[in-house]
């Protein structure tokens, strides 16, 4: 695996594997180092196994080790459930943190695509609320779920939005998944991808799109044909065609996630 020295620093997890269950469990068990046991850990959720989420959780809490602390938070919110979030004991690793973990943690955030992920970013908010950079991402995530800003305005404390949050809830269903205030549905993000494609080819200039190439692809385990900086033009604009068609012959339901192709 390309794996670069801050661990995977891609929109994905990287291809689907080609070891069997099996395999991969006796590689989990024989790993030495804790990016081994990670490494492994990842390839056994490709296969849409995830019974070995709690020793991602120990990882995560236990680790010294910031590049793989990092790789933990992205590979939790990509893989971990409502309930997985609800039990604050999965995220011990919060109390004590740095900067750049926080701003790992909250940029990421919007792929949980969770709404109890929130109370999280309110608390690390209070803690760091002198810190404008963090604030500022941290208020970004939950802005991106919630859209308080837009509702009582970007200066509001943190109080209101924790009640704004509060409030928004009872009018949701939190058993599903969302992203920005819509229910998560591949298709929608597709189609979102393709107008963005469209104009960019028109005028033959770069992508300019970090997350939604980034959950297709983790949602669906292939790779979307460019990123951010992928300039659109007349060739490579049908690979992204093809992607999008291969993507809604799929069988995806609304308002639920995905990892790989499996739903979790």
């Amino acid at each position: 695996m390309g794996v670069t020295g801050n661990l995977m620093n891609s929109i994905w997890f990287g291809e689907k594997t080609t070891l069997v269950k099996s395999e991969i469990k006796e590689k989990i068990l024989n790993s030495i180092t804790e990016k081994e046991v990670l490494f492994n850990l990842i390839e056994l959720f490709k296969t849409g196994d995830f019974t070995q989420k709690p020793l991602l959780f120990q990882l995560m809490n236990q680790t010294r080790d910031e590049s793989v602390l990092n790789l933990c938070i992205r590979m939790f919110l990509a893989v971990g459930s409502h309930d997985d979030l609800r039990d604050s004991n999965n995220l011990r690793f919060l109390s004590e943190v740095t900067e750049e973990t926080v701003n790992t943690f909250a940029s990421a955030a919007t792929t949980s695509l969770s709404l109890d992920i929130i109370p999280y970013l309110l608390a690390l908010l209070e803690e760091w609320a002198e810190i404008s950079d963090t604030a500022i991402i941290i208020r970004d995530s939950i802005d991106f779920f919630i859209n308080f800003e837009e509702e009582i305005g970007e200066d509001a404390t943190i109080d209101e939005v924790g009640n704004f949050y509060f409030n928004y809830c009872e009018e949701m269903d939190t058993e599903s998944y969302y992203f920005q205030q819509k229910l998560a549905f591949p298709g929608d993000l597709a189609k979102k991808l393709i107008e963005r494609v469209m104009i960019a080819a028109n005028n033959e200039e770069p992508l300019k799109m970090e997350l939604i190439p980034s959950l297709l692809s983790i949602w669906s385990g292939e790779k979307v044909p460019g990123d951010y900086n992928t300039v659109i033009n007349a060739s490579n604009y049908k690979e992204f065609i093809g992607y999008i068609d291969r993507l809604s012959s799929e069988n995806w339901e609304k308002g639920q996630k995905y990892f790989y192709g499996y739903k979790l």
